[in-house]
């Protein structure tokens, strides 16, 4: 404040106290009535534009009033909270800010003026004190630039209460975030763009494609999100589906949208007609906005072309949306590395789709996945090559982990206490989690739980046990700090925490309550609730999800591989009794999952065998509905798998049937090795000449596909022969 005259008072004053001391001088900025706080006259620094001007006038008055020798003695002493100001004739004076803060001032404010005052006999009094001036012009930056953060007081009754909170800023990833940006751009502006953010686990890939869709948003655009999931692969389209279907609820439960929905509903039927049929089996909201009940919309099991008519509607369908709404729309997929073929496919038309109507579209895509899983043998290998083919602009970005700089500036901004009093304990975090910013986020809040980190009422802020933190020991893998933090939960919740793993990374509310009813988990959302307060789970007004997929992979691995899968086999035997009554798809397709990733040596009883092989073919033919071809393989093959010895003569409807379809979805999928055994096993056990009909079809078309088109034809005529239809053939005589 005015440490000159601190120093040097008038003699006259003898041993003046605090108070008489105060009144004698000139009266500070904040004295002159009111409430609002002048930093320019304060400072003495003028402010244009939010920036700080003249410092080279202040670094002046500041030498001159310290002395030009400052710096070398600013390295020790003590930092009391009075600053104590000693003449030579040893006369203390007892010198606080208190009177600053009964003004108003704000406690930040209040605590860079003591910082400022912490030098005494040309020595600091604090590891808090300043060092240089221009420590002080960037801290006064930082208040002008981020007055929530920096200037203003936090409110200690509920940092005491609810603890130490993350949001979701992002941190030192301008330069991706740019790149994200700009490719969108340009695909606004007509052109093919395509972005995949990659990297190790935790280190912000979802986290910085939300901040992009906030910009797709912000600017007109429309964003369509999807998340796969590895325990969730059996599901026709997942993430796709998902996508679609969330972007159609919200048109039908927002009311303000109403105009908004008619006139997109309006498009439909007028560009795709029936065929909009085709996309309601996949998409539930689509069908209830076109007024469609389940009952009138068309349901076939043809193969022929049926995967390439989805993906012909699905490029229309986002062709209509951005020609009714005028708007680009970007479609975001997080978890690639666990994305099914035919959801892959789809994407792959929608990008390489050609022609005026890729301009109508203005489509965008944004995917994330784990750095280390795509392969050449990846569905997501063939979207970049195909992407490549179809000359379209493929950017990939890479994420580390932060650097120490970037990882201060996170923990600054999270505790609101300036970077330079958060270093020492930034550089303790990124010592313990090497910057990955999955592990920070759950280690201060572990650190708060303990005590380590805790808000002081006294400084208004946060403070730490900077010893404690640096003696803790905690594993090297973010993975198994947060098996150990499930591990220290009460013994229900962590209980029910592993129930909900065992379905995915997210689930609806409205299943959740369904399986509490269903496998009588009773207290099952109430745990999860508590989850949610722990930061493990997020809840929204439908759904509850973990706040990262690798907390669900955690909670899932604590307990061994043999006791989930016959958790797994128990829950949807459960799940697929209880679908039964209810009626419901959805209900049956996760029961189905839960018994297939189990697995057949899970089963106790053998007589469940062939109920399980009835599901699985009632699961692959609802999946054919939906023409996901390779998930309705999947459910016929594990019907197969499940099937005992002697089947086809104590069960031959049912393997014929779940054979038959098998060697037909393999086929559709281009799997003609699978093809050929399925069919084969049909020709040797099938009972009539009318069982073997539909397979030997289906063996005269994977010739074909084969380039085996002259035996495709022999065979044909070999099997009318059968059927006792003889093909005359004609010869030209030319």
């Amino acid at each position: 404040v005015r440490p000159a005259e601190l120093e040097r008072p008038d003699e006259s004053q003898g041993q003046t106290g605090t108070e008489e001391l105060l009144e004698s001088l000139d009266p500070l900025p904040f004295d002159h009535g009111g409430g609002t706080i002048d930093i320019e006259a304060f400072t003495g620094v003028g402010i244009h534009g939010g920036e700080l001007l003249e410092f080279n006038d202040l670094q002046d008055e500041y030498n001159e009033i310290w002395g030009n020798n400052n710096t070398d003695c600013f390295r020790q002493g003590q930092n009391p909270r009075k600053r104590q100001l000693r003449r030579n004739d040893n006369i203390m004076y007892s010198v606080s800010v208190e009177p600053l803060k009964a003004m108003g001032v704000p406690g930040p404010l209040c605590e860079l003026v003591a910082n400022m005052l912490d030098i005494a006999d040309g020595r600091l009094m604090g590891e808090d004190a300043y060092r240089d001036i221009s420590d002080v012009r960037d801290d006064l930056q930082l208040m002008l630039d981020k007055l929530s953060i920096y200037l203003y007081d936090q409110d200690m009754g509920s940092l005491s209460t609810a603890g130490l909170l993350f949001g979701d800023t992002l941190f030192g990833r301008e330069a991706e975030l740019s790149t994200i940006i700009d490719a969108y751009r340009r695909s606004a502006l007509g052109e093919s763009e395509s972005v995949t953010i990659s990297g190790a686990s935790g280190t912000g890939k979802s986290l910085l494609a939300v901040e992009a869709g906030k910009y797709v948003i912000s600017s007109g655009g429309i964003i369509l999100s999807g998340k796969f999931d590895q325990l969730q692969q059996g599901k026709p389209f997942s993430a796709l589906a998902s996508a679609f279907n969330q972007y159609c609820g919200i048109l039908l439960q927002n009311c303000e949208l109403a105009p908004s929905k008619q006139k997109l509903a309006h498009q439909i039927n007028h560009v795709l007609g029936r065929e909009a049929h085709h996309l309601a089996k996949l998409i539930p909201n689509l069908a209830s906005m076109l007024g469609l009940e389940s009952n009138s919309i068309i349901h076939d099991e043809g193969c022929t072309n049926a995967q390439k008519r989805l993906q012909y509607l699905l490029c229309r369908f986002v062709e209509v949306i951005s020609s009714t709404f005028a708007a680009p729309v970007t479609l975001f997929l997080d978890d690639l590395q666990w994305a099914d073929s035919a959801s892959i496919a789809a994407v792959s038309q929608l990008l390489c789709s050609s022609g005026s109507s890729l301009n109508q579209k203005q489509f965008f895509f944004l995917g994330c996945h784990r750095e280390g899983i795509i392969d050449s043998a990846h569905p997501v290998w063939e979207l970049v090559c195909n992407a490549e083919r179809c000359d379209i602009s493929f950017s990939s970005l890479k994420l580390d982990c932060m650097g120490e700089e970037t990882l201060n500036a996170m923990v600054s901004e999270t505790l609101c206490i300036l970077p330079r009093l958060t270093r020492t304990l930034s550089n303790i975090i990124y010592r313990k989690t090497k910057g990955n910013p999955l592990f920070v986020s759950q280690l201060m809040p572990s650190l708060s739980k303990k005590g380590l980190l805790f808000p002081s009422l006294n400084r208004r802020r946060w403070e730490w046990d900077i010893d404690k933190i640096t003696s803790q020991k905690l594993p090297d893998d973010v993975a198994l700090f947060l098996t150990n933090s499930i591990v220290d939960l009460p013994s229900d919740v962590k209980t029910s925490i592993f129930h909900f793993s065992c379905f995915g990374a997210s689930l609806e509310i409205a299943f959740v309550k369904t399986l509490e009813i269903a496998l009588d988990m009773r207290g099952l959302c109430d745990n999860l609730d508590l989850a949610v307060d722990e930061g493990l789970l997020e809840k929204t007004d439908n759904q509850l999800r973990f706040s990262h997929d690798r907390i669900q992979e955690a909670a899932y691995n604590t307990l061994p591989a043999d006791e989930r899968c016959l958790f797994h086999h128990v829950c949807g035997m459960a799940l697929a009794s209880y679908s039964t009554s209810e009626s419901d798809d959805n209900i049956l397709l996760a029961a189905v999952n839960q018994i297939n990733l189990g697995g057949p040596s899970s089963i106790q009883d053998t007589s469940q065998s062939f109920t399980i092989a009835a599901v699985n073919l009632k699961a692959g033919q609802k999946a054919m509905v939906m023409s996901d071809f390779g998930a309705a393989y999947s459910y016929f093959n594990h019907g197969v798998s499940f099937l005992q010895e002697g089947h086809w003569q104590e069960h031959y409807d049912l393997s014929l049937r779940l054979f038959e379809l098998a060697a037909k979805c393999a086929l559709a999928i281009g799997d003609l090795a699978n093809s050929k055994l399925h069919s084969e096993q049909v020709m040797k056990e099938a009972r009539s000449f009318e069982d073997a009909l539909n397979v030997m079809y289906i063996s005269t078309c994977a010739l074909a596909y084969s380039s085996g088109l002259p035996d495709s034809i022999q065979k044909s005529i070999e099997i009318l022969r059968m059927l006792d239809i003889d093909l005359q053939e004609s010869r030209s005589t030319e």
